[in-house]
């Protein structure tokens, strides 16, 4: 009776506090938003800011114009005559830059004849320098083909009469419009004004202004230079951009960096499993499971480093005849005969002395002939070092490789030895001129590296094959190989 009290009051305490829970309305589910990097990564657009544009550089928006009209002169005193009875034709010629859509400056001549306040006619001319405002210059920070512009200006400039030879000062001002018929060439239209002292047209009093010429002309402008504006590119974007490239860059270095740690973890396994199966008898069952150059029967050629310390050996004993057993002790504790040894003849690497050799010598050659063939610099002292390059470069796939090339100078340069550099191609992609170059681009970087470490160019000799395919994959055939020979 009391276990079924028990089990009834705790019934009843889990059904009370499951009714005292809160009801919970949000989402057990959780969204993440994240921007996508693919595009991020894609160019950017240009965005532009609104009314700004570029100063040009000193060779761009000049202009040269050309106009005629008339002139009607107003003087003091005033004369009998109304203004058209005063009219006398005029010419105009002016040089000019626009420094901005709104802001420009002017050199200009004009002059021909104007009838004074006697109506009696005089030559004049008049150089000045106007200061020019194009009230139409902002539409240019937002279009690109702006064809009207209304340009007010003001100045200062000497006038001369050539009857008097008076010379005085003279105020410029007027207003210009322009109306653009091709990227070069404008139609224009002036009403221009001069005012200057009393006594220029020889009437009046000095120092006192007074005279004044007003004008109505039409030509054309010409531009000369470069033409146009550019708008000011917006900078804010690329600078947000900028920023989060440099963190995308941070966060791939940081998984880079994590990868490379795994990896060098992983490759530590291995090896303690490679020693497992070793101790355990098990190396020559499973030993192909970590050997991915036998896979899909994949024949690389391999730098043989095994024969280096022979090669050593047998460069302190170049002088030994080939005949009497000889032993090479070396630093290792390696040893290796040389009356027993012998050199398999591989691909295209073949002896050059065993040419002439009959059929059942073909494949090998005792060390002593092959001891000397090497003496003689018919072939190589030990086996060629390759060097391997991406697809269409001259450009190593791996810089750890370049460790070979200062053994391979230290060798040469202590032992007085040549060098001969043979760059490849792989025949299977480009045409045949493309790996003719890629071939000698290849091996003239070799020896580059070489001559940098040291070498002498004389004792270097370049070959190049193009395309080739003697390996498997095709990636083998873009190398370059070095050999080593007694001069």
């Amino acid at each position: 009776m009391t276990k079924h009290i028990i089990l009834f009051f705790a019934a009843l305490c889990s059904l009370h506090n499951h009714a005292n829970a809160a009801p919970s309305d949000s989402d057990t589910v959780r969204y993440e938003s994240f921007s996508n990097g693919i595009e991020m990564l894609r160019p950017m657009q240009p965005s532009y800011l609104d009314g700004v544009v570029v100063p040009t550089r000193r060779s761009g928006n000049w202009f040269v114009s050309l106009s005629g009209g008339a002139t009607a002169f107003l003087g003091t005193p005033l004369g009998c005559e109304d203004i058209f009875g005063r009219l006398k034709p005029s010419c105009t010629i002016g040089v000019g830059k626009w420094f901005t859509p709104s802001v420009g400056a002017r050199i200009n001549y004009s002059g021909l004849q104007f009838k004074d306040s006697r109506l009696y006619t005089q030559e004049y001319h008049h150089i000045h320098a106007d200061l020019m405002w194009n009230l139409l210059g902002s539409r240019y920070a937002k279009q690109d083909n702006v064809r009207w512009s209304l340009s007010p200006y003001a100045g200062l400039g000497l006038l001369h009469n050539a009857d008097n030879g008076h010379n005085p000062l003279a105020i410029s001002y007027g207003i210009q419009g322009q109306y653009r018929l091709s990227k070069r060439v404008s139609v224009l239209m002036e009403l221009s004004g001069i005012t200057t002292f009393q006594d220029f047209d020889g009437y009046g009093k000095a120092n006192h202004l007074g005279d004044h010429m007003l004008s109505l002309t039409a030509g054309f402008s010409f531009s000369i230079g470069k033409v146009g504006w550019k708008r000011a590119v917006d900078t804010r974007p690329y600078e947000r951009h900028n920023e989060w490239l440099t963190g995308y860059a941070n966060t791939l270095s940081e998984q880079n960096r994590q990868y490379v740690g795994k990896l060098d973890k992983e490759r530590r396994v291995l090896d303690e499993l490679k020693k497992i199966l070793e101790i355990e008898g098990l190396l020559d069952t499973y030993g192909h499971l970590f050997d991915d150059m036998d896979v899909d029967d994949r024949r690389f050629p391999v730098n043989n480093y095994s024969g280096l310390n022979s090669l050593r050996a047998r460069l302190k004993n170049r002088h030994w005849n080939g005949n009497s057993p000889f032993t090479a002790e070396v630093g290792t504790g390696i040893t290796q005969d040389l009356e027993t040894d012998s050199i398999c003849k591989a691909g295209q690497d073949s002896i050059s002395g065993m040419r002439n050799m009959p059929a059942n010598h073909s494949d090998t050659i005792s060390a002593a002939g092959y001891f000397a063939l090497m003496q003689h610099g018919d072939e190589c002292i030990g086996s060629p070092v390759y060097f391997f390059f991406d697809l269409n470069t001259a450009h190593l796939t791996d810089s750890l490789q370049k460790v070979n090339l200062d053994a391979l100078a230290h060798v040469a340069k202590k032992y007085g030895l040549s060098v001969k550099v043979t760059g490849a191609a792989d025949s299977a992609t480009g045409t045949a001129s493309i790996n003719n170059a890629l071939s000698t681009a290849r091996a003239d970087y070799i020896a580059g590296e070489l001559i940098k470490r040291g070498l002498s160019a004389e004792s270097i000799t370049r070959m190049y094959e193009g395309g080739i395919s003697y390996y498997v994959p095709n990636e083998a055939n873009r190398h370059t190989k070095v050999e080593l020979y007694f001069r």
